[in-house]
């Protein structure tokens, strides 16, 4: 991945649109001519530049790697006036196999660390070859992280994690950030239960391996009563292929992060969850899922029919199955944003599941998703 030009990997402060000439540098060492181009777009939040800075880091990566020597690249980078974000990496060398103009969704490219960031913070973001050559990837993103400048009341946070320092550094960050409050902690599963029902958070924080009551357990009670059943539950943990947090989605957690992710990804992984979405933009996600759906024994219940959905219902579930937002869904299936989110609701009623993350489950385990999102979808 490119790099500043020290060499060394990035630290705090958090590179920002201030060091993107630096990654043009960096490009033209490398044989690219690089063009960039930023317009209006100061004074933009740390974890939005931050976001940015990321994107053209990558995007120009691939250039690099893939466009080949003496190629053109043009980097813009703006705001509108209506405050969205929109960057642009455009280069005119070989780009790679695929019809011009139809977006790619695969992992090719770096694409899914790019759009697992770009939907943390409710974006879109379309990728793919252009006519007569080259590769183009443009994103678009709001110019404040979901749920900051939406909402009057700020998200009220339940940490729950067997260790002291995790659950006081996990408090801090969500005390010092905007429209986020921490209103307590627990040290057990059967804690987080108790103070899910006394506090009535919006979001809980939940680490699975506590004493007692383990995090799976905690998560189902809170899921299943219908005097918790509004708080949203957002698993920690420390591997990324952790059979428990499969379980754990399965008794009906939002989604899950690992606990050495980014201050500004957890953040906005909590307005997500708040937002009554699911968490599944991190590739770990459908890994895991589809790992552990294959497994024997891995579901407790019959797999779920699909003998009720229309062809379009089970291409969208596929969509939703491979981490696509529902704008990028729109995008990709050329329709609109809310005919993509009428078919959500019917695939949510006629499947009986929670949310999103239920969703995944039951399309890995009904075999209608058979292989990894980036290794593309098989479907029965």
């Amino acid at each position: 991945m490119l790099r500043g030009d020290s060499g060394r990997a990035e630290t705090a402060p958090p590179p920002g649109l201030d060091d993107l000439p630096a990654l043009a540098r960096r490009a033209e060492r490398a044989g690219v001519r690089t063009e960039l181009r930023t317009h209006a777009a100061d004074g933009l939040p740390a974890g939005t530049a931050l976001t940015v800075y990321r994107i053209v880091q990558e995007a120009l990566t691939n250039v690099v790697k893939h466009a080949g020597d003496g190629a053109h690249c043009r980097v813009t980078v703006g705001v509108d006036s209506g405050r969205e974000v929109r960057v642009e990496v455009v280069d005119d060398g070989k780009g790679s196999p695929g019809a011009p103009g139809r977006p790619v969704f695969d992992g090719g490219h770096g694409l899914v660390g790019m759009r697992e960031r770009v939907m943390m913070y409710n974006g879109t973001l379309n990728a793919g070859p252009r006519p007569g050559g080259g590769f183009a990837v443009t994103a678009r993103l709001p110019p404040e992280p979901r749920g900051v400048n939406d909402v009057t009341d700020p998200v009220r946070v339940l940490v729950a994690d067997d260790q002291s320092l995790l659950r006081g550094s996990f408090r801090v960050l969500v005390d010092t950030a905007p429209g986020l409050t921490a209103v307590g902690e627990a040290a057990t599963g059967a804690e987080a239960v108790e103070g899910a029902r006394r506090l009535r958070p919006d979001v809980v924080l939940m680490d699975i391996r506590m004493p007692g009551m383990d995090g799976i357990e905690a998560t189902r009670h809170i899921a299943g009563s219908p005097e918790t059943a509004s708080a949203r539950v957002l698993i920690l943990t420390t591997f990324d292929l952790d059979e428990y947090v499969y379980g754990a989605l399965r008794a009906g957690a939002a989604g899950f992060l690992l606990k050495d992710t980014s201050p500004e990804v957890l953040l906005a992984g909590i307005r997500t969850v708040a937002a009554g979405e699911a968490l599944l933009a991190p590739s770990v996600t459908r890994r895991l899922i589809a790992e552990f759906a294959r497994l024997p024994g891995a579901a407790p219940g019959p797999a779920p029919s699909l003998g009720e959905l229309t062809d379009r219902e089970r291409e969208v579930l596929v969509l939703v199955a491979r981490g696509l937002s529902n704008a990028d869904i729109a995008t990709y299936l050329h329709l609109s944003n809310g005919t993509v989110k009428t078919y959500i609701g019917r695939l949510l009623s006629k499947l009986r599941a929670r949310d999103r993350a239920q969703l995944v489950i039951s399309a890995y385990e009904s075999g209608l998703v058979t292989a990894s999102p980036w290794e593309g979808d098989a479907t029965a």
